[in-house]
């Protein structure tokens, strides 16, 4: 038993040695650290507009849901929209119903329109307009290629930090090697994403309608969809 015990104790000795000596001739490898940037702006090519009818009586007329929605469809029909770009709000809800007191309830529906461009935004609230669409706003705005574009943006800002470490360690003749990567920043930026836009149709139709002359192409105006990332990169200095 005394002999196990004594066997024991000299391999842990010989263990503890060994690791003590490997750690004293292990020497810190130095290392540089440094991030690379990119960002890029892509124009939205997917614009989310949110449309509520609401039936209610102007000018002593009654303006009921189903002529609304026959309006609705007929004057994005005339833009040559296909109707499959407008689609209800609440897949699972026809009518909503608001009841504004006891026993007045009013009934409200509720879409959402799909448009690709500035230009095509600009007629949409026009249309609202004319036919007297209670209220919409841009909900969402989208890039029908915005994960291609965020692959290629992340591998601009990792080449950015690579260019970065080469043109600093070539000053002084020496190289790096990557040893550990880190992804610090990655995000998107996508304007109208609150109801900071929501206004009535015709003040809409007045605020995004664009001079033709003024401004040619309809898109310069349009916020843009902007993509960030960045990388922290740890380099190991070869000598």
């Amino acid at each position: 038993m005394n002999k196990i015990f004594a066997s024991i104790l000299c391999f842990l000795f010989l263990a503890i040695n060994m690791h003590a000596q490997n750690s004293n001739n292990c020497e810190p490898k130095p290392y540089i650290e440094v991030t690379g940037t990119s960002e890029t702006e892509i124009t939205p090519d997917e614009i989310y507009i949110t449309i509520t009818l609401l039936e209610r009586s102007e000018n002593k007329e009654k303006l009921t849901i189903e002529k609304q929605e026959k309006d609705l469809k007929q004057e994005i029909k005339d833009l040559g929209i296909d109707l499959s770009n407008l689609v209800l709000s609440d897949a699972h809800a026809d009518y909503q119903k608001i009841r504004k007191s006891n026993k007045d309830v009013v009934i409200s529906k509720t879409y959402i329109l799909k448009v690709t461009n500035a230009d095509l935004l600009s007629k949409v609230y026009e249309k609202l307009d004319k036919i007297n669409a209670y209220d919409a706003y841009i909900s969402k705005v989208s890039n029908s290629k915005l994960d291609q574009y965020k692959k290629e943006n992340r591998i601009k800002a990792i080449k950015a930090a690579k260019d970065k470490v080469d043109y600093l360690l070539a000053a002084i003749n020496l190289s790096g090697k990557a040893l550990q990567i880190t992804e610090t920043d990655n995000n998107i930026y996508q304007p109208y994403q609150n109801n900071m836009y929501r206004l009535a149709a015709k003040s809409m139709a007045n605020t995004v309608s664009m001079d033709q002359e003024a401004m040619p192409e309809p898109e310069i105006g349009f916020k843009k969809i902007k993509i960030t990332n960045s990388f922290l990169v740890r380099y190991e200095i070869i000598r």
